[in-house]
Order: structure tokens, then C-alpha cells, then sequence
């Protein structure tokens, strides 16, 4: 799957495929999550250009449950990925509801790391 975030149409429907009764996602919390992790990259001093392969799991619904639930209940997930031409939909899923809004899940390059760590030597 790979969806380009400006296709709404698109991107509910792929959402709507793994979406239940209550926890679901939707296109605008795709492009909420985008704006976020845009202003924390911006914010972090990390290039645009080396934004590229950088691939994030997103739950608009986390929240830790109390452990009377006996159990954690399920939410929509979705995965987005940088692109040279911009940001995609690359996956969607249900599972269980954690308290991670946002998860970094790549490896970064050598090219990547090193950018990483003149942002943090730069004051």
C-alpha cells in the first residue's frame, strides 16, 4: 500500500477497512500526525533533506487503561513514510491501544545520523 496523504478519499477508505466501532482513525488525523512530526523534526533542527526513508507508526487514540479493563482494547494504527516526493500511507492495522501517540520505526542512515548529531552540536 502506498497512498499519497493528499488523497482523502484513498486514505479513508484504507482506514475505514481496519476501523471498528470506537478508536478508529481517520485522514485528518493522518495529516494532524504529519504536522506534528514535521514540527518536531523542524523544531530538532533535522534537514528536509535527510527526511527521506524515515518511516513513523501513529496512534491518534493512545491512552493507558486502568488495569480493571482486564485488558487493552484495540485501535486503529497507521504507518507513514517520508518519500522524496513527499509523505504516504503505507500501512494500517488494528491492535492493541498503548500509550504511544507516535513511534519512530527506522533505522537511520550514516548520512542520517550524522545530520542527527551536528543538530545536537549546534548551539
Amino acid at each position: 500500500m502506498k497512498i499519497n496523504v493528499k488523497n482523502e478519499k484513498q486514505i479513508n477508505e484504507a482506514l475505514n477497512a481496519v476501523n471498528k466501532q470506537v478508536r478508529n482513525a481517520y485522514h485528518y488525523n493522518v495529516k494532524n500526525m504529519i504536522s506534528r512530526i514535521e514540527f518536531e523534526l523542524e523544531h530538532k533542527h533535522f534537514l528536509k533533506k535527510h527526511w527521506v526513508g524515515l518511516k513513523f507508526t501513529c496512534n491518534p487514540n493512545a491512552q493507558v487503561f486502568p488495569n480493571a479493563y482486564k485488558g487493552i482494547p484495540e485501535a486503529t494504527y497507521f504507518q507513514i513514510e517520508r518519500f522524496a516526493s513527499g509523505w504516504f500511507l503505507v500501512g494500517v492495522a488494528r491492535k492493541e491501544c498503548r500509550a504511544d501517540y507516535i513511534k519512530m520505526m527506522c533505522t537511520l542512515t550514516d548520512e542520517q545520523k550524522q545530520a542527527v548529531m551536528d543538530a545536537f552540536y549546534k548551539f
